[in-house]
């Protein structure tokens, strides 16, 4: 597997599973943007609000081939594996799919991931533990809180303006690494301090 971020704003993405595992694959898509169908004969009522809202498209029924077409990204996320692997083996030759009951069975596959801000952490075991996972993303958790969005959002603007500078290549690198001290993270004055000085290079 190549570790890669996808961009699925307003991308087609097609969740064939109404349930539990189908409704979490459902909400990290959302984080993204995507455009997404859940099809399937029931649908757990928490996905069932999301379609009242609007925010997805659900189809009560059994998934066909025809759903498929022109989907960008596909999740076969029944509680049948045999089901999901089928739609693995029709699918992975056009478009990504996942299949939640064996990652082989798919081209791609969805890690345990962290979000904060700019920042963005996944862990993938391979299918091997999941629950490692998870216990791993939890310890990020604790390490990167809250407060690493408005950091992050520092570092970006700071780059921005040492890019721009009249300085050496080396003073570059330098004020560039200077900035990921953790002092600057832990110090909202710190960092204020650093671009007002800057404004003046």
């Amino acid at each position: 597997m190549f570790p890669l971020m996808v961009d699925m704003k307003n991308k087609k993405c097609v969740v064939a599973g109404g349930g539990s595992i189908a409704l979490r694959k459902v909400r990290a898509l959302l984080e993204a943007d995507a455009r997404i169908t859940v099809i399937s004969p029931e649908i757990c009522p928490e996905l069932e609000e999301l379609e009242r809202k609007g925010v997805i498209a659900a189809v009560k029924r059994e998934v066909t081939d025809v759903d498929f077409e022109g989907a960008f990204f596909v999740v076969a996320a029944t509680n049948n594996p045999q089901t999901n692997h089928t739609i693995a083996s029709k699918l992975s030759d056009r478009m990504l799919v996942n299949d939640v009951s064996a990652i082989a069975n798919g081209n791609c596959h969805v890690p345990a991931s962290l979000q904060r801000g700019r920042l963005t952490l996944s862990v993938s075991t391979m299918g091997a533990s999941p629950i490692l996972a998870r216990k791993i993303k939890e310890s990020w958790a604790q390490e990167y809180e809250e407060d690493m969005e408005e950091y992050l959002d520092f570092l970006f603007n700071a780059r921005e303006m040492i890019k721009k500078a009249n300085l050496t290549p080396a003073d570059k690198k330098g004020l560039l690494e200077e900035i990921t001290d953790n002092k600057y993270r832990q110090s909202s004055l710190l960092r204020k301090d650093f671009q007002r000085i800057f404004q003046n290079f």
